[in-house]
């Protein structure tokens, strides 16, 4: 049996012996390359504003080519790496990229103020920082050099789409240029830790095991399988958005959807296009989805409620008793306690 990622069994005496599962052994990037090989051209993953989406091989030759670039510079091994994280594929590339380029990403919530960014970037010391030149239209450029200029230790800032004045291009490559940097591998190395910011620009560090134990609790929690997709609204540069996202997506086999930034028009025309789906979400948007109705609607196989970093608030209990089921999870990645379910509906 499988549970909260670890796999339970009995020996002759009817002893319970508990260990670990065996893809916690993986690291993530060592993931996304298997998943290349079992299903190449299975759709990984989409981002539903623009239409763009990759399949598993287009992946994993966009990650090779994210550490190709990176490996083209000075860093050390276990150097750190800002990542100004939005929901999209090119965060998601970023992110595995780093791994797989032996360096550790740090991953900053685009909400915070310049201060608390640069405050993250000088306690980790951050060798380079990386982000999208826009979200939603709106540059990110006065962002990224103001915290530059506060950071002293970054020597390098990187786009991952549009033009940042100065700024390296880690943009997708071409099929021909992804092909030949796929084909070169390093050597399994130690796993590096992942980084995230808190609500005050502090940093917290968590294992590669750890997260993949986390999402394979999630996994059988919310029934997550490759017979619908999953919609993600939370970036997977948070450890909640990438556990529930990502890697819940990645070891079930289901296909990941981002939508960002979020418009209710584009929403509900997505789950048109890709429903019934199981949703990833920020918790605080609940009480919004509940009143919409869709909770009910049959759109939503199971919602996933991701909560901030600091967020205290209580389990979300549904208006109705017949809702889709609802699974709270911590900012960082852990199960929460469900509300006590309403009559006629279980609890998760």
């Amino acid at each position: 049996m499988v549970e909260d990622g670890a796999v339970t069994l009995a020996d002759n005496s009817g002893r319970t012996l508990t260990r670990a599962h065996p893809l916690t052994m993986f690291g993530l990037d060592a993931l996304i390359a298997g998943a290349a090989r079992l299903r190449p051209a299975r759709l990984a993953a989409a981002d539903a504003a623009s239409g763009a989406e990759i399949d598993h091989a287009e992946f994993d030759r966009r990650v090779a080519a994210f550490r190709a670039d990176l490996r083209s510079f000075d860093f050390q091994p276990g150097e750190r790496i800002m990542l100004f994280a939005a929901p999209n594929m090119a965060t998601l590339v970023a992110l595995i990229g780093i791994i797989s380029a032996g360096l550790e990403p740090v991953a900053a919530p685009l909400g915070l103020s310049i201060g608390a960014l640069a405050a993250g970037a000088r306690a980790v010391a951050a060798a380079a920082l990386i982000a999208p030149a826009s979200i939603g239209g709106e540059s990110l450029e006065e962002l990224v050099f103001g915290v530059a200029s506060q950071a002293p230790s970054i020597r390098l800032i990187g786009s991952l789409d549009g033009t940042i004045d100065g700024a390296v291009d880690f943009g997708p490559r071409s099929h021909s240029e992804n092909d030949s940097l796929a084909a070169t591998r390093a050597a399994p190395a130690k796993k590096v830790l992942l980084g995230a910011l808190d609500q005050y620009g502090a940093p917290h560090f968590y294992e590669q095991a750890g997260l993949i134990s986390a999402s394979l609790g999630l996994i059988a929690k919310a029934h997550v399988n490759g017979s619908a997709p999953l919609l993600s609204l939370v970036s997977p540069g948070s450890i909640g958005g990438l556990v529930a996202g990502p890697l819940a997506a990645l070891l079930s086999g289901a296909a990941l959807h981002f939508l960002a930034p979020f418009d209710g028009a584009a929403f509900l025309a997505t789950l048109d296009a890709i429903g019934p789906v199981r949703l990833v979400a920020p918790r605080a948007v609940m009480s919004e989805l509940d009143a919409a109705g869709l909770l009910t609607s049959g759109a939503l196989l199971a919602c996933v409620a991701v909560h901030r970093a600091g967020e205290e608030a209580p389990a979300f209990e549904p208006s109705h008793p017949y809702s889709c089921p609802i699974i709270e999870i911590g900012a960082d990645g852990a199960l929460r306690p469900p509300a006590r379910a309403p009559a006629g509906r279980s609890v998760y």
